[in-house]
């Protein structure tokens, strides 16, 4: 699986377009070639990008990200209230953005507004994801975030073959 990893800052440009990190638009790349039938390998599409939900930050990916969360949605019951709320906050807000010539993208000025984005921004590798940040935001979360990683680090299980629980260091 290709992942999103880093973290990389970018500017808006004066006609509002931003310029997606190389390795981000190959990691879309990746992901379009291996869910897309019939889609050329290396040849990215384009983002799909939403207002986070837990965060003062955008959330994107590409075509697997969308794929992932419309089966979620696929499976929970039909007519329920929990499953039209969920489906129009990650659909109703979310954005197909297409890459011009040079990889660049035009983020919507909701997006951008729930984001507190001006004319500095930060990518942010999720692994499966990635999220788009005012960089001082970001600054904050990341060291909130350490902070409990660090204080949350005993969750982390070997990657050996060993089940949870059992040998490698593992607590019984």
């Amino acid at each position: 699986m290709t992942m999103f990893m880093s973290t990389i800052s970018g500017k808006i440009d004066a006609k509002g377009r931003v310029s997606v990190p190389s390795v981000f638009r190959s990691a879309i790349s990746a992901q379009n070639g291996a869910s897309q039938a019939g889609a050329s390998a290396g040849a990215p599409q384009g983002i799909f990008v939403y207002p986070s939900f837990t965060e003062n930050a955008i959330e994107g990916g590409g075509h697997a990200l969308m794929s992932d969360i419309g089966a979620m949605v696929e499976r929970l019951d039909l007519y329920t209230e929990e499953r039209d709320a969920l489906a129009a906050s990650l659909f109703a807000d979310s954005h197909h953005l297409n890459f011009d010539a040079d990889g660049r993208v035009s983020l919507p000025a909701s997006l951008l507004a729930h984001a507190g984005i001006d004319k500095e921004l930060c990518f942010v590798g999720l692994g499966g994801k990635f999220q788009i940040w005012n960089p001082q935001s970001f600054a904050d979360f990341r060291a909130k975030s350490r902070a409990m990683a660090l204080e949350q680090r005993g969750l982390l299980r070997s990657l050996s073959n060993a089940p949870p629980g059992t040998g490698n260091g593992s607590q019984q």
